[in-house]
């Protein structure tokens, strides 16, 4: 069965939960340096879920705290604005996914993992940490999206790769849009920044020419391949991952003891993404 992309389109927009507001206004803040503390505060105590999830999480082990955090602007003075905004959207996130089922979370496992590792090479690419964790975790929001809406995602996608079709194309093919198309396109209808819908439309596929949120999108890509070859993929790789395709996104000067840290780097990851999931259960 296959479908048009004006057809998913109206599912995805009618089927998927409504995104919380304020998750929606911190994304829209990724990057704005203009917001006060007292802003943000006030933002997040408008979602009082939000701010219990916040305030749990910043209470975590997670964090090396003296005193309990009993306030978001407590929070945001302990963790600093950019950390708590990251937090925030990350609970978000979390609540979008809503079904269980094993596909979607290695979805979310995969997006965790990959913003995760974003955020840890954001230096390497000369970026800001935190906007690099959001890109990293709203990269595939187009997937969780689609595997939402169509039950038949899965088994299509599974008997697609089987025949040796790439992900994107079958995508394409079955639901008139691949995941990267549906993720620019939510993002879009959420009015979210730019940057983060071409980090959904072109993680994927990097562009080669120069653009102002290239070293992102590169950055977001050799994260997102780093992920899928530690076994955080949703679908395993059609073929085994070359560790030097992903040094090779950041400067030249980086990349031998970027290759040599990969295997530390895969054991930190996996302690990090069950730290982070164990406090947004």
């Amino acid at each position: 069965m296959t479908t048009t992309a004006a057809a998913t389109r109206r599912r995805l927009e009618t089927e998927i939960p409504p995104f919380r507001h304020v998750a929606i206004q911190l994304l829209r803040e990724v990057g704005e340096p203009s917001a006060s503390f007292g802003q943000i505060a006030n933002l997040l105590k408008t979602d009082s879920v939000l701010t219990l999830e916040l305030l749990r999480v910043a209470n975590s082990p997670l964090f090396c705290r003296r005193r309990e955090i009993t306030s978001v602007l407590h929070a945001i003075a302990f963790l600093g604005l950019d950390l708590v905004r990251s937090l925030a959207v990350t609970a978000a996130l979390r609540g979008l996914i809503g079904q269980r089922s094993e596909i979607v979370h290695a979805c979310w496992r995969h997006s965790l993992a990959t913003a995760l590792v974003c955020k840890r090479w954001s230096g390497l690419a000369g970026l800001e940490s935190e906007r690099c964790y959001t890109a990293g975790l709203i990269h595939d929001v187009g997937q969780l999206a689609l595997l939402h809406v169509f039950k038949e995602y899965e088994s299509a996608m599974t008997d697609a790769l089987e025949r040796g079709e790439q992900l994107p194309e079958a995508e394409k093919r079955v639901f008139g849009m691949n995941h990267g198309e549906a993720g620019k396109w939510l993002l879009s209808l959420w009015q979210c920044p730019f940057e983060l819908q071409n980090v959904a439309a072109l993680h994927e596929d990097p562009p080669s020419v120069p653009s102002y949120d290239g070293d992102l999108i590169r950055l977001v890509h050799a994260a997102s391949q780093f992920a899928n070859m530690v076994h955080m993929s949703v679908f395993p790789p059609l073929s085994e991952i070359d560790p030097r395709g992903i040094v090779t996104a950041f400067p030249e000067v980086h990349h031998w003891a970027l290759e040599e840290s990969l295997p530390e780097v895969a054991e930190w990851l996996l302690i990090g993404v069950n730290g982070v999931e164990a406090n947004f259960v």
